[in-house]
């Protein structure tokens, strides 16, 4: 994985990325903008969607058809679902679902066996690794994704958002590795806008601080690879 996606939904969530970026070329396409560089040794190209399923679901086509990326990360913000979840731990999504749809529909066409988007083991694997260097808890498990909030929500999910299962079923029918790294802006003990508007930054820059540390890791990888290459 040489060049990586970082689709975020907002320029809030983006710009840390953009902020961190070496070797920074921007160019416009399709009414985005896509901010190619370097961070921690990896190349990448950073943009936002905008909100919702749609908007995401696009962009990460154009980062795969446009730019060639080798995977998609998306960094951003969610809602914690579960109690354990404080206001900015950090999810590593190793799985989404859709809540506001009939997921019926996903297992007819094109063909799966269940209607859930896995996250790539690569990534999670590396996620796993940056997790071992964190001082604060990283969680692993299910997001839920919708355009708007409508029950049942799926029993284990632990955050909510509105973009992460349609990014992933997008690089699913693309083959493209993907994973979501969510940290949590608002729970039952902090709830609503206001929260969220309170918490946004500092959630959206927790999600860029464990993205930036997995790009550390793949820099190394990718450098380990090259001298074994050369030899």
């Amino acid at each position: 994985m040489k060049k990586i996606g970082i689709l975020c939904a907002t320029a809030k969530e983006v710009n840390p990325y953009l902020s961190t970026i070496e070797i920074k070329k921007a160019s416009e396409y399709a009414m985005h903008c896509f901010c190619n560089g370097l961070i921690a040794g990896t190349e990448v190209i950073a943009v936002y969607s905008g909100c919702g399923k749609i908007n995401a679901s696009i962009t990460a086509q154009l980062l795969i058809d446009r730019y060639q990326v080798d995977a998609v990360i998306f960094s951003g913000i969610a809602g914690g679902m579960k109690e354990e979840l404080e206001v900015f731990d950090t999810v590593v999504c190793t799985a989404s679902v859709f809540h506001d749809t009939d997921n019926e529909i996903y297992t007819d066409f094109p063909i799966m066996d269940e209607p859930i988007f896995y996250a790539d083991e690569h990534l999670v694997s590396l996620a796993r690794k940056a997790a071992e260097g964190m001082e604060r808890k990283i969680y692993f498990g299910l997001a839920t994704t919708g355009d708007r909030y409508v029950e049942p929500i799926h029993p284990d999910a632990l955050c909510i958002d509105m973009e992460t299962a349609a990014a992933a079923h997008t690089c699913y029918l693309n083959k493209v590795p993907f994973v979501a790294i969510r940290s949590i802006s608002d729970n039952n003990k902090e709830p609503g806008q206001e929260a969220i508007n309170r918490n946004y930054e500092k959630a959206a820059y927790q999600s860029y601080q464990f993205v930036y540390a997995m790009l550390h890791k793949l820099g190394k990888e990718n450098v380990c690879a090259a001298g074994e290459g050369g030899k």
